[in-house]
């Protein structure tokens, strides 16, 4: 069995999230017989939901040369979702997407890039052609950089597609991805701001300072990384410091580049 990182390929994602709360139990002292004790009135407990931080309808958009269709249903939207990124891309993204629940595990992934780890059914992407290449040297165990070519693929699709095209596609097929959003259990926050903040967080992956030391993890299949810190990592910064500092500097220009975009702020000239 071939070793591999347990977060799998890159873009791909579900995790639960618990919330817990506090049980208090009161016990009321004894009154004096003269004295009423009144019950307390119940306090109105209303929730706010957070203020949006970057609005999707100031998104700039590309004008549309023909009237939109209308959306599909999330639950038929496969289709139409692999339709706009094919010709997007000008390649059939399913060699690297998974077909089935598009939308909702693009949703899933991108929510979980900034955690430790996410289930495998709520994966985007599909495992890439071979196996994580080790390097082995006095004993030691290192991230090859032979393992840096199987992502050269999608890097450069991410960077040729066009960015406003796609942010415009993004913003057309939104309500989907709000849908989605809010299914996940999130019903105050929106879509477009989670995107954004997960943008940051790749954006803020650290540049590892020489070759990353592996060890294969105790009892099971798999490496992990040598470097404490680098294990508790997110998975998105994993994924960056997995494809290699050269891919992961054109991931981060693109990045930012879609980042302006998705924050509201129109191209110069």
């Amino acid at each position: 069995m071939s070793r591999r990182f347990h977060y799998g390929p890159w873009l791909a994602i579900a995790a639960v999230v618990a919330a817990g709360a506090l049980l208090w139990k009161f016990y009321p002292r004894q009154a004096p017989a003269d004295v009423v004790v009144p019950e307390p009135e119940p306090v109105a407990m209303v929730e706010q939901a957070p203020p949006v931080q970057h609005p999707i309808d100031e998104v700039p958009v590309l004008p549309e040369e023909a009237p939109a269709e209308p959306l599909p249903a999330l639950a038929d939207s496969d289709g139409a979702a692999l339709a706009v990124l094919a010709e997007l891309l000008g390649e059939d993204v399913t060699a690297f997407l998974r077909g089935e629940f598009l939308i909702q595990r693009l949703v899933a992934t991108i929510d979980n890039l900034p955690r430790s780890r996410m289930a495998p059914p709520a994966y985007a992407g599909k495992p890439l052609a071979g196996g994580l290449v080790v390097g082995t040297s006095d004993g030691r165990h290192w991230l090859d950089e032979a393992n840096f070519a199987r992502y050269e693929v999608p890097v450069r699709l991410l960077e040729a597609v066009d960015a406003r095209a796609l942010v415009s596609a993004y913003v057309r097929f939104y309500p989907l991805f709000q849908q989605a959003y809010r299914e996940l259990g999130v019903h105050d926050r929106q879509f477009n701001d989670r995107l954004v903040e997960v943008v940051d967080h790749l954006l803020a992956a650290p540049e590892p300072a020489g070759p990353i030391e592996l060890l294969p993890a105790e009892g099971k299949p798999r490496w992990e990384f040598a470097d404490p810190r680098m294990e508790a990592s997110s998975i998105g910064h994993k994924l960056m410091w997995r494809i290699g500092p050269d891919h992961a500097a054109r991931v981060k220009a693109r990045l930012r580049e879609l980042r302006a975009l998705l924050a509201g702020q129109a191209p110069a000239g």
